[in-house]
């Protein structure tokens, strides 16, 4: 049997080791160094940023905590503060929100109302007035009726402390009471009448059948559910018989971008709907199914018409669905997302541009009415509470329809 060489070992000195070992960690460290030096200079203009930011403020708050001869709330300092960049950006869409504003604002948009119960609008002539009372609300359980008049809330009156005062006693956490004066509408009798704040599903969407069998359908926001609502209302007016439709979105501030979609979606027949454009680049788009409404239709806008509102009226104005009537809109083109922050505060941020189906940008320009027509100055504040005859917008939109 044959005996295979040995083979040799090369030993290794300990001084070569060592010298591999350490040449070893001079090019990972150098490989580490170029990547971070690399990061570095991606994000050095954040940081050059941060730096101008902080340094003021940190300098504006020493010069207060060493010179301010009176007491301030940081807190409060530091929301206005992160208020006053929001606002320096110049986006009027953008915005900053406290953690107690927040969280009233999640509340309202997923279609919850917090308080009373009630939408209310306000005049310096009229006062304020009840629109809406949301069912099951504490407005709902005392009696209140559209068009009454809330003229104070624990003491603080309209007359003397003004609307935001009264709304500001109004508004309180859920379960506690508050004494509001009333004015009843029917009767001109005043009373004071003790509710418990509650949380109600707001009343988004109303609708009745007016003259000729044309359905009215009234669109007050966008929120969180406003489509289940307007699904209900829209098929419960075809079953009475609507032969035609007047949708109104004057004063409408908009709202979702689902919901409005789901709402054109009922309405018009197979296509595109909205798409949306990030900063970049992505886009998202929304489509309808061949199911649809096909019977005359009219939409109410006005310089108030905003966002999801606006949106509505133009894209069926674009599918040739529906006559606009009234005022140029205010032409809003970007949709917004909350950010929440650490604190539980949030700053809304308009993070996406959206188009309508042919392609075409709201920004700067609104939807322009196919009839042109303006309600007088003595009408403006009253039109939710005007007869369909007072009414000149709507009078103008059913001679459409005939």
């Amino acid at each position: 049997m044959m005996k295979l060489p040995k083979i040799r070992r090369r030993e290794i000195r300990i001084g070569t080791a060592v010298f591999l070992c350490a040449m070893t960690a001079v090019v990972s460290f150098h490989a580490a160094y170029i990547v971070m030096e690399r990061r570095l200079e991606e994000e050095l203009p954040n940081y050059r940023a941060n730096d101008a930011l902080y340094g003021k403020l940190g300098e504006i708050r020493s010069l207060f905590d060493e010179l301010y001869v009176g007491t301030y709330d940081e807190k409060d300092a530091i929301d206005v503060a992160a208020a006053g960049y929001v606002a320096g950006v110049g986006d009027r869409w953008s915005g900053y929100y406290s953690a107690e504003e927040y969280e009233e604002y999640v509340t309202s948009f997923s279609g919850q109302s917090s308080g009373i119960g009630a939408y209310i609008s306000y005049a310096p002539d009229s006062g304020m007035r009840i629109i809406e009372v949301y069912k099951g609300s504490a407005c709902d359980k005392a009696g209140l009726q559209k068009g009454d008049r809330i003229l104070s809330a624990d003491g603080v009156s309209v007359e003397k402390d003004g609307y935001s005062a009264v709304m500001n006693a109004i508004a309180g956490e859920e379960g506690t009471t508050v004494r509001i004066g009333v004015e009843h509408a029917a009767t001109g009798e005043t009373e004071e009448i003790e509710m418990t704040r509650s949380t109600a599903e707001q009343t988004m969407v109303t609708g009745c059948m007016i003259e000729d069998n044309i359905g009215f359908v009234r669109i007050y926001n966008f929120h969180q559910g406003a489509e289940k609502q307007f699904k209900t209302i829209v098929k419960q007016l075809l079953r009475e018989g609507a032969e035609a439709f007047v949708f109104d979105v004057r004063n409408d501030p908009g709202g979702s971008v689902d919901s409005v979609n789901e709402m054109l979606d009922l309405l018009l027949p197979e296509g595109n709907l909205m798409s949306l454009a990030t900063k970049a680049g992505e886009k998202e788009q929304y489509t309808s199914d061949a199911a649809c409404v096909e019977l005359p239709m009219a939409v109410l806008v006005d310089a108030e018409s905003i966002s999801a509102a606006e949106f509505f009226a133009a894209c069926l104005q674009e599918y040739d669905w529906a006559t606009v009537v009234g005022e140029q809109t205010i032409g809003k083109g970007y949709s917004q997302r909350m950010y929440t922050l650490t604190d539980g505060s949030a700053v809304r941020i308009s993070d996406k541009t959206y188009y309508t189906p042919s392609g075409k940008s709201l920004i700067g320009t609104g939807v322009t009415p196919d009839v042109a027509v303006e309600l007088p100055e003595e009408k403006e504040a009253d039109f939710y509470f005007l007869a369909p005859e007072e009414d000149d917008q709507l009078t103008a939109a059913l001679k459409t329809l005939r």
